[in-house]
């Protein structure tokens, strides 16, 4: 009899373990997506800003926007 119940208990606590070890493995998938995630959003407000400063709006700049190529006056 104690040895069914040895077994049974070495059952549960592989199967426990191998929940606990699914458990963590996502855990660590979704701290790495949502890093992913970040890393994308940082990227993307970085290019914003870059492309605002190098492409001024007609208010920032009194309505004159960007020079125009030709000869210089």
């Amino acid at each position: 009899m104690t040895d069914r119940r040895d077994e049974e208990h070495k059952r549960m606590r592989r199967e426990r373990e191998a929940r606990e070890r699914r458990q963590e493995q996502e855990r660590r998938e979704q701290e790495a997506d949502e890093s992913r995630r970040e890393d994308v959003e940082k990227r993307f407000d970085d290019l914003k800003e870059a492309w605002r400063r190098h492409h001024p709006s007609e208010h920032d700049e009194g309505g004159q926007g960007r020079p125009k190529k030709g000869r210089p006056a």
